[in-house]
């Protein structure tokens, strides 16, 4: 136990080292979907829950969304909520070390339960914690991405736990149920599934395998333990059904509801061509020196360290292998097999299976090739150790040269730790610098960087084989300072380059002058929406709109509602059912802004449209207010009928006066002269309910209707009215996560006596009492 903790305080360390801009300096990643949607909703959901409200509804974006629903807000995921403590320029970079340690404990206990030692273990934790994956991730602000994969390792890490355990299996059960819980909660439903999936089949394999060995397969064995483990599984995912069964609701009504199209499902793959980056990550150029001259949908890495793959496959050879090493390699090829996408021939068959379909980007299933191969290598230094132990290690008396070769690797060391890593960088830099066009050079100055790294690990090897009595720890630690070199060589340019210090991040993410322009208006109300059009490229992302609390529309939102996105369509002119994440307006004025009640219109660019009215130019844009006289946030048509208003129906503006205007609440006052459907420029989403009420008089809900399109509407009678609008989640999915938190508890009271031995007594007495 304490060699495993000295172990983990090393990887902990290295990733420390890697990452220490975040921790010394309060450094954090900014860029690409942290800038334009993450940081915006964490914010949102920080101050939410700061007073004491879950955040269910977002109304400054897209003209209003589920966000709890969401699956990607992971509102309630455990570590985000402590990190509230911090101030949020710093969130995403404290985050980013956190779930770096995450990944890189993970595949050390992994590789630890699948029978490495602590020393080889820490170059699986190494490894995977630092793994290019996870590094190409950060300049992109894919933070969901990296934050989910690092469970993967403690997935499989549960499972082979689980399946070796000789006494009781309820402690990996409950460890198994709790890492579910937190997969799910981290936000990303396409690892979670990929997981779920992986390691069912992993369960089912590794069983099958031992049995095998042993000689007493009965299939009947595995597929029962492999239920057992799912149920441990869907307790996990049970025990947020806060937000599960809100996100599948939401699914029905969501963008994202129908199934991708082949060429949207295979973005980003990893193509069959591209294997050879595991070995030379930057042979087809890279995104980050802008000479990546390879198909972009193939933008993806598998990147772990050169000498990994090497490791790995050194496990294979003919001799005795411990018995999980076959299951990683099938997980490992399967995991690779699949992120080929577009280049793998069965995977538009693997579209046609529930769940599969709604996902894009194939490099995804690449957590699924590292996590086992980086363990693989872990196996596969372990066996190289011993074995070169029985041949050349074996201590003897006549032997007096162990201090001379500790000394000679401890200088050996210093040569690799200083004066590798300014010629990699050198290298590296070089061929980053190359042009696109050329990609003989890249092709060269990517794999000397590979075989000079190759070269290092052979001499290391032949040189530390031969150590009598510490041939394990001078070949590990060898082979992790060079895997250290070789990760921080290639990662730390992508770790670095979107790295902000907390001044600039609130810099970014102050209100805008134009912004505050409209504050001061002295006609000004909480419902006059603001559009950002996108002439010729990208202002900011309206998604900051939270930030600043002005209700703003378009975005960047997968799971968008499906008929703000009908609407959008029909305006900017998509082709029928054309799929949108980022919408991007650019029409200036239209009926459907009408519809949604815009106001104002930003640009980067200065707008000459008849129907506009500048109000402010300044650096950050250009402020326009729209004229339209059909712009009206209620209107009303007849009501002739006690169904949903008609598709055609003919609406004209009401005057109301809007009292409150809050995340989950609004109220307003109109007065009607007839029977009339009011309908308001809010999105219909269940959940919604309506009270109206007559001045002096006690209210009485209504049912809110969805119009032609998908906004609110409400019967009125004539006369003057007050009208409240609230959102209240249905409280059976908050029953159901208490039941499994329940569950959940008692079976760990259960684990506990089970292993101290006081259960039977306890159930004795229990019984004793009874009668």
């Amino acid at each position: 136990m304490k060699r495993d903790a000295i172990a983990i305080v090393f990887v902990l360390a290295v990733i420390a080292l890697f990452a220490h801009e975040t921790w010394l300096q309060g450094l954090s990643p900014f860029s690409g979907d942290i800038a334009v949607q993450f940081y915006p909703w964490k914010s949102f959901t920080r101050s939410m829950l700061a007073q004491g409200t879950p955040p269910y509804w977002n109304p400054y974006t897209h003209g209003g969304a589920p966000l709890l629903a969401n699956v990607q807000s992971a509102v309630f995921y455990p570590f985000d909520l402590l990190l509230f403590a911090f101030p949020m320029e710093r969130f995403y970079g404290l985050s980013l070390l956190l779930h770096l340690w995450i990944a890189g404990v993970g595949a050390y206990a992994f590789a630890r339960v699948a029978g490495a030692t602590q020393l080889p273990a820490v170059l699986a934790g190494v490894a995977y914690g630092l793994n290019g994956f996870t590094m190409i991730h950060i300049p992109f602000g894919n933070h969901l991405t990296y934050v989910a994969a690092a469970w993967v390792p403690w997935m499989f890490w549960a499972a082979t736990g689980y399946l070796f355990s000789d006494g009781n299996r309820l402690a990996w059960w409950l460890a198994g149920t709790a890492i579910a819980f937190l997969h799910f909660s981290s936000g990303h439903p396409q690892l979670l599934f990929y997981s779920l999936v992986f390691v069912l089949l992993y369960t089912l394999i590794l069983q099958g395998w031992r049995m095998r060995r042993d000689g007493n397969l009965k299939l009947r064995v595995p597929a029962w333990l492999t239920i057992v483990w799912g149920l441990a599984l869907l307790l996990g995912i049970l025990m947020a059904s806060y937000q599960l069964f809100s996100t599948l609701e939401y699914l029905g009504h969501a963008n994202r509801a129908a199934t991708l199209d082949v060429g949207a499902a295979t973005e980003f793959s990893f193509a069959p061509h591209r294997l050879i980056t595991l070995f030379f990550p930057e042979y087809f150029g890279t995104h980050l020196g802008g000479n990546h001259y390879d198909a972009f949908y193939f933008w993806s890495c598998a990147y772990a360290g050169v000498i990994v793959p090497f490791l790995a496959l050194s496990l294979f050879r003919p001799g005795v292998r411990p018995v999980a090493a076959v299951p990683l390699a099938a997980m490992a090829l399967l995991g690779l097999f699949l992120a080929c996408g577009r280049g793998n021939p069965v995977y538009t068959l693997l579209l046609h299976l529930p769940g599969f379909g709604h996902f894009r980007a194939p490099a995804k299933f690449l957590p699924y090739y590292l996590a086992p191969v980086c363990v693989l290598a872990s196996l596969g230094l372990e066996r190289l150790a011993r074995e070169a132990y029985a041949k050349y290690g074996q201590p003897k008396p006549e032997q007096a040269f162990l201090k001379l070769r500790l000394i000679g690797l401890a200088a050996l060391s210093l040569v690799v730790f200083y004066m590798v890593p300014p010629l990699l960088a050198a290298m590296t830099d070089h061929l980053r610098s190359l042009p696109g066009d050329q990609p003989g050079g890249i092709r060269f100055y990517s794999s000397a960087v590979g075989l000079s790294l190759l070269l290092c690990a052979l001499t290391l090897y032949l040189y530390t084989r031969k150590i009598p009595g510490k041939t394990r720890l001078a070949m590990s630690l060898a082979m992790t300072l060079l895997l250290c070199v070789d990760l921080f060589t290639y990662g730390r340019a992508y770790y670095g380059v979107t790295l902000l210090p907390p001044a600039s991040i609130a810099h970014i993410n102050a209100k805008p002058v134009e912004m505050k322009y409209i504050d001061t208006l002295p006609d000004r109300t909480p419902v006059d929406r603001v559009a950002t059009l996108y002439r010729p490229g990208r202002l900011y992302s309206p998604d900051r709109s939270i930030l600043w609390r002005i209700p703003e529309l378009a975005g960047y939102d997968p799971m968008s509602l499906r008929s703000y996105n009908r609407l959008i369509g029909e305006m900017e002119g998509w082709k029928e059912g054309e799929y949108h994440d980022d919408i991007r307006l650019t029409v200036s004025d239209a009926p459907e802004l009408d519809l949604m009640n815009v106001r104002f219109i930003r640009s980067e660019t200065e707008l000459n449209d008849p129907g506009l009215k500048p109000l402010i130019a300044a650096d950050s844009g250009r402020l326009y207010e729209r004229l339209s006289p059909g712009r009206s946030w209620a209107m009303i048509s007849p009501r002739n009928s006690n169904g949903n208003p008609a598709e055609n129906a003919v609406w004209t503006p009401v005057k109301t006066s809007v009292t409150e205007y809050e995340p989950l609440r609004l109220s307003f006052e109109a007065s009607v002269d007839a029977p009339v459907w009011l309908r308001v420029a809010e999105w219909a989403f269940p959940h919604w309910t309506a009270r109206v009420s007559r001045i002096g008089a006690p209210p009485k809900p209504v049912r809110i209707a969805e119009t032609a399109e998908g906004l609110r509407a409400i019967a009125l009678e004539p006369g003057g009215w007050t009208v409240e609008m609230a959102y209240r989640e249905p409280w059976g999915r908050w029953l159901l996560t208490a039941l499994a938190w329940i569950a959940f508890a008692k079976l760990t009271v259960l684990c506990y006596l089970l292993r101290t031995g006081r259960f039977w007594p306890l159930a004795q007495r229990a019984m004793g009492w009874h009668y």
